[in-house]
């Protein structure tokens, strides 16, 4: 059932109401959130219309001008906006499930997920126990990551407040490029030596880009 010049956001609640949320077009869904139809506008001599965006996700390179257009009206700008940044922060949300078994392609998979895609290097933490399940996660360092910035007594006072028996690192590569770098196998070294002494074992130091990873472990650069 299509979005008709009746529908009223109160309508489609009720329509959600009785048959489900998902019974709702992308359009009519907007049409809740906001509590009106979204329209169509001339901006710039082209019409902006609704129907000229198939996937929600484009929703978040619109200009506050475009918004303006679609919901008619300059109050409700920052509340799309506001929804935008929501969204896109559950889409970025952890996929790693506490107390799960994971293997370092599953992790290697979901991190491409979660960090692939970020504009400067990020170092994530992942602890666990004796079995291999995850015990907790965390982003340890942010920006360039060399000798000055990654603290393997930082990991390690983190690994020990959990009480874990392994870890893994991962961190991400911007430029999409996952071999490592000398400065990336350096760090595995210190890790490792670390991971010896404290008896915390390092499982695996993954790289990951926006659509690939590089386990040093399945390579054996890790043994």
């Amino acid at each position: 059932m299509g979005l008709t010049n009746k529908s009223t956001a109160q309508e489609l609640l009720q329509r959600a109401k009785k048959f489900g949320a998902e019974c709702l077009s992308d359009r009519e869904l907007l049409t809740v959130i906001f509590g009106k139809k979204i329209g169509s506008k001339k901006l710039n001599g082209e019409i902006i219309n609704w129907y000229d965006y198939s996937d929600l996700r484009q929703l978040k390179y619109f200009s506050d001008e475009e918004w303006r257009c679609l919901l008619k009206d300059e109050a409700s700008v920052p509340y799309a906006k506001v929804l935008c940044e929501f969204s896109g922060r559950l889409e970025r949300r952890p996929k790693l499930i506490l107390g799960r078994i994971y293997s370092s392609k599953e992790i290697g998979e979901q991190m491409i997920d979660e960090i692939g895609m970020f504009e400067q290097e990020v170092l994530v933490v992942i602890l666990l126990d004796t079995k291999n399940q995850v015990l907790a996660r965390k982003i340890m360092f942010k920006g360039t990551l060399d000798a000055a910035t990654v603290h393997p007594r930082e990991i390690f006072k983190f690994a020990l407040r959990h009480s874990a028996a392994r870890l893994m690192i991962v961190h991400n590569h911007p430029s999409g490029v996952t071999m490592p770098s000398e400065t990336d196998l350096d760090l595995t070294k210190r890790l490792t030596r670390c991971s010896d002494i404290l008896g915390i074992a390092l499982l695996d130091h993954i790289i990951v880009g926006a659509t690939t990873y590089f386990s040093m472990r399945a390579e054996k650069v890790l043994r």
